[in-house]
């Protein structure tokens, strides 16, 4: 039997599968303009959510720089690696240790208040010259030197806080140290002393050595040895504020120092 042929090829086209006359498409309708509206509002949202975004970077805000203040300060935690420095009577407080541990906690205080600190050690391997020391710490041009040290005496009865100073220039941010960390420690002040030591002359900058008790002393040693002791971070905040009542106003430090400190001619370390 003869296949049916549409009549009017222009509404039906033929099946060649079911042998029945097929709709041809019907034209596409209009969307609503609401419908229009909503539709391209929903691409457009998708759009800003997934493409990247540009960065304008030059009319961005400068971030604030990592340290606000433009004085820099170089700590020097005395002995390390094979020099212990002093140690307690049973030997379980050793000085190498706590001095580190202090300029750590000074280091940190100083950063939160914007100023960058060097450090000559950061770890007890680390053995050092003084030449080491003010070498590095005259390379980094900073504005003063701290020396952190621990005080020794055969009596275990004596404990004070001093600070040592070498040049003129030295006594004013040694005084300011003595003040603040005597005061911090309610320890007494046995005020500053001059000292020939080669971490002192041989800075560039002003330079002090602090000795903020007696590591051998009876009384520091129930202190450091209770539990949850606060007295070395007590220390380091008690530095801390010097150096900076210091680098606020050197000219006024350097006023208040006190003429004819004694002249050391053995050192104490």
């Amino acid at each position: 039997m003869p296949r049916h042929h549409p009549t009017n090829p222009q509404s039906y086209r033929y099946s060649y599968y079911n042998n029945r006359p097929v709709s041809a498409p019907k034209p596409h309708r209009k969307l609503h303009p609401i419908k229009l509206g909503l539709a391209l509002a929903i691409i457009l949202v998708g759009y800003n959510i997934l493409s990247p975004k540009p960065s304008h970077a030059g009319n961005q805000r400068p971030k604030a720089p990592l340290y606000s203040k433009s004085q820099t300060v170089c700590l020097d935690p005395g002995h390390g690696g094979v020099d212990p420095g002093a140690t307690s009577a049973d030997g379980t407080i050793v000085e190498r240790d706590i001095n580190l541990q202090v300029a750590l906690s000074v280091r940190q205080t100083l950063n939160s208040q914007g100023y960058q600190v060097f450090m000559t050690r950061t770890d007890n391997d680390a053995a050092l010259t003084n030449g080491d020391r003010y070498d590095f710490c005259n390379s980094k041009k900073a504005t003063v030197l701290v020396s952190i040290h621990h005080n020794v005496f055969s009596d275990d009865s004596v404990d004070y806080d001093t600070d040592l100073f070498y040049k003129p220039t030295d006594q004013g941010l040694a005084t300011s140290i003595v003040n603040a960390t005597s005061a911090k420690l309610n320890i007494q002040n046995n005020g500053v002393a001059q000292f020939d030591d080669g971490v002192l002359s041989e800075s560039n900058m002003p330079a002090a050595v602090s000795e903020a008790f007696f590591i051998t002393s009876s009384a520091e040693y129930n202190i450091l040895t209770q539990s949850n002791s606060t007295r070395l971070d007590d220390e380091a905040q008690g530095i801390a504020t010097g150096i900076i009542n210091y680098l606020k106003d050197p000219k006024a430090a350097d006023a208040n120092v006190m003429p004819g400190a004694p002249v050391l001619t053995q050192g104490q370390d």
